[in-house]
């Protein structure tokens, strides 16, 4: 009998049982040899062994359509039956896992040793069936010596394990279904650092700023020669950590072999700026050289093994999910955390790409409080067992010290290697200060929105960042009744209520921003007033006069500071240099985000009170101190370390989640997003090839909004919200609902747009 994996593809050519398990298998085994060589054996037999199952006659009869799919059509669980009866308790998850996802422990038994499959009974002609095509499976399979030594290694190497058989099993069906194999670009680090270098030199060197950032940028070439670890890069807002931290890695990867660079940026940011930059500098012709994955677009999971005959029938998105494997990845935070902690296929598929790569996080201080100790852990083993560096680049530094009542997991001393040593860091936050603090505001004292809208229209460029998306609704329609007429324009908004492309078409090129952006107005000393959410603080390149800041927690204080006088311009009657305004207030409707954002807020409330405001801006140490305070007071792991210790994986991922509250993300109709949405519903269906693919995907990533699920319903509610395709449940708003300066309206449409 000729045993099949899956049926015809386009060309006519069936998929081979035997063809498809060998190949996994290599594929899974090559994806460590450089990365983990300890996990090359038993890398290989998951990959050999994941579809023993499909030896059964039921299954083969289901792929010639002479049965339908059912309980005896499953195939995952005989090769995991195989593995659990020789010990080998990481294949049995990870095979078992590789179409419904990781099994807690006691569900992999359950499923394993029950009735239901009678796996015991199966598993031996099915193994002589296979050991006929590929001879014999080894009575042990051996695992990596490292493992034995914590039960939190066991967990992250059954990850691994079934990450590697994921993406294998995934990339070779993909082969079969197109008929050829993706090859995937080499990191080039000499070529990548000459264009970062050529980059570096095109911008002016005059002056003392340029010449600090010249500095910064050296230094990080200079001490990337060390071994791969753990490192920190404490540079105040605006000395270039951006281009300097790229420098590091690239060298960091050229001298240790390191085969990827990871850029990991804040949910709440506006990544495409910085994926933009990196885009422009290292992939002008768009080969793929610098990939960028947010958490907005989600692929369909398999919920069981009922497989399409065709693996383009069911699932046409599952195969646009990336896998990291591109020389730069420039992802949110979400997106990676979810690939170190979730038990689903497509999420899990990608972690077996960060071994081996330089892990640069961009304002670090954002990771979620709440995951540290488990997140820190998982760093740890990474960096110890799978040669993975990481960078933590920030102004605002939390250090993660180990703490024993707070941060189990945090660093000992001398753990975590300074890139710019304490002296020159405190030397570069005074010279690079470019702003002074007005008085904080005392105990009760309060500004109204129509106050601020009066001081705001009274300069003609300023910024204000306010905590909550409604707050900014409201600001904005107070400064737009505040200025003439013909300055309406000038007014702007950001917030996440806006997708990605919306958000940049308001700010501008970085380079040449197109005139009426915020970039344009400012560049031009033309009126510029924008009212946004924190969004804009992580890493936003815009430089205001004058920013108010609501208050909020210290780092976030800190971060909106550095949108001021960023490039120190400013100067007075006299043309000497002045310092920029940075005005603290607290809102009349001061009613914060709950849990951790209103804990911080008020810790930094309590500490504003004991320090000189000059302190936020010339001593770098102040961080550490709110830190570890902070970090005393909050949850640092909801019990995710124990889950991680029993193999409940299913546990992990709700327990490890970064947003509590439920999200979906929809796609809006702003600009281009129309055009791509009618290309999708309109194109004929041609047999064995999906009505959307990878490319499809990417390009709708730029028009997704996360809503909170209670928005998303109440959209639902006024049938505002329709499927993408018939069979593709990615949600689409419809027109009337998404406004041109403020994103998704659902209540808070402006009173102007009812006024004729």
């Amino acid at each position: 009998m000729t045993y099949l994996a899956h049926t015809e593809n386009a060309h006519g050519n069936v998929h081979l049982l035997q063809e498809h398990l060998l190949s996994v298998g290599t594929l899974a085994r090559r994806f460590v040899a450089d990365g983990c060589p300890a996990l090359s054996e038993a890398a290989y037999w998951t990959g050999v062994l994941h579809d023993l199952g499909k030896y059964r006659d039921e299954f083969q009869q289901y792929l010639r359509a002479e049965r339908s799919s059912s309980a005896e059509t499953h195939h995952a669980v005989y090769g995991a039956a195989l593995a659990l009866q020789r010990e080998s308790y990481g294949l049995a998850f990870a095979i078992a896992g590789h179409h419904a996802g990781l099994h807690d422990r006691g569900d992999l038994e359950a499923l394993l040793l029950g009735s239901k499959y009678q796996a015991e009974r199966r598993v031996p002609p099915l193994l002589a069936r296979f050991e006929q095509e590929l001879g014999k499976v080894p009575e042990r399979i051996i695992d990596p010596a490292f493992i034995e030594h914590s039960p939190h290694s066991v967990e992250f190497y059954i990850r691994m394990l079934f990450s590697l058989l994921i993406d294998a099993d995934r990339l070779d069906t993909e082969a079969h279904g197109t008929g050829f194999c993706r090859v995937p670009l080499k990191l080039n680090t000499d070529g990548l650092l000459e264009r970062l270098i050529a980059e570096k030199n095109s911008k002016s060197a005059e002056g003392e700023l340029n010449a600090l950032r010249n500095r910064i940028f050296q230094a990080c070439l200079d001490q990337a020669s060390a071994p791969p670890g753990f490192f920190s890069l404490t540079v105040p807002t605006g000395g270039g950590k951006t281009l300097s931290a790229m420098a590091f890695a690239l060298t960091h990867s050229a001298r240790n072999g390191l085969r990827r660079i990871i850029v990991v940026i804040p949910y709440l940011s506006i990544i495409e700026q910085n994926a933009a930059q990196y885009r422009r500098i290292f992939d002008p012709n768009d080969e793929g050289i610098v990939v960028e994955h947010h958490s907005a677009v989600r692929a369909p999971e398999d919920g069981d093994e009922s497989r399409p005959l065709s693996p383009f029938e069911k699932h046409p998105a599952e195969y646009a999910v990336e896998n990291w494997d591109a020389p730069v990845i420039v992802t949110t935070s979400v997106q990676f955390i979810e690939t170190l902690f979730a038990c689903r296929t497509s999420r899990c598929r990608k972690l077996h790409n960060i071994a081996r790569s330089v892990v640069l996080f961009d304002e670090v201080q954002t990771l979620p409080t709440h995951l540290l100790n488990p997140l820190l852990n998982v760093f740890r083993e990474l960096r110890r067992h799978y040669g993975t560096s990481f960078v933590f680049s920030t102004a605002t530094q939390p250090a993660f010290r180990r703490r024993p009542l707070s941060l189990t997991e945090g660093f000992a001393p001398g753990e975590i290697k300074s890139i710019i040593d304490n002296a020159t860091t405190e030397t570069l936050f005074r010279r690079l200060n470019r702003v002074a603090f007005k008085p904080f505001p005392r105990h009760g004292e309060t500004l109204s929105w129509a106050a601020l809208a009066e001081a705001m229209a009274e300069r003609d460029q300023a910024l204000c960042v306010v905590n909550v998306r409604r707050h900014a609704f409201e600001l904005w329609e107070k400064l737009r009744g505040r200025v003439p007429a013909e300055k309406k324009d000038a007014v702007f908004h950001l917030s996440s209520a806006m997708c990605a492309e919306h958000r940049l078409a308001r700010l501008g090129d970085e380079q040449n921003p197109a005139p009426g952006t915020i970039r344009y107005q400012l560049r031009y000393q033309q009126p510029c007033r924008l009212v946004s959410t924190q969004l804009i603080e992580a890493g936003v390149d815009v430089d205001f006069p004058v920013v108010w800041r609501a208050l909020a927690p210290l780092d976030s204080i800190v971060q909106a500071a550095g949108r001021c006088n960023r490039e120190n311009r400013l100067t007075d009657e006299m043309g000497k240099p002045r310092l920029g305004e940075v005005i603290i207030f607290r809102p009349e409707q001061h009613n914060l985000p709950a849990g951790i954002y209103k804990t911080a807020a008020d810790l930094t409330v309590s500490l504003l009170e004991k320090w000189e405001a000059d302190a936020l801006t010339t001593d770098p140490t102040l961080f550490e101190c709110y830190f570890d305070q902070l970090y005393q007071n909050v949850p640092t792991d909801r019990k995710v370390q124990d889950e991680r210790e029993n193999l409940h994986f299913r546990k992990v991922a709700e327990s490890a989640r970064v947003i509590e509250e439920d999200t979906q993300a929809v796609i809006v109709p702003y600009g281009a997003a129309r055009e791509i949405v009618r290309d999708i519903r309109e194109r004929p269906v041609k047999k064995g090839k999906p009505r959307i693919d990878r490319s499809d995907m990417r390009k709708l990533q730029r028009y997704m909004v996360n809503l909170h699920s209670r928005d998303y319903s109440r959209l639902q509610q006024f049938s505002a919200i329709e499927s993408l395709l018939p069979n593709l449940d990615i949600p689409v708003l419809k027109e009337g609902w998404y406004h041109d300066h403020l994103g998704i309206v659902i209540d808070q449409r402006p009173t102007e747009d009812f006024l004729l």
